[in-house]
């Protein structure tokens, strides 16, 4: 696992990316349960991307 030191915005804007793609149904079908885990997710990988100096 990669330390969240070395995790740069470009990771971060590929997580979003990929976290709402899941939420659009993009990667099939979403309960509940893993809709509200995405949901907050995305939430940290925005501000995790706006922390990142590049």
């Amino acid at each position: 696992m990669t330390n969240m030191s070395e995790k740069d915005k470009d990771y971060w804007t590929e997580e979003i990316s990929f976290l709402e793609a899941r939420l659009n149904g993009n990667q099939g079908d979403i309960d509940s349960e893993d809709r509200s885990a995405c949901e907050e997710a995305l939430k940290t990988a925005y501000e995790n991307r706006s922390l990142c100096k590049r």
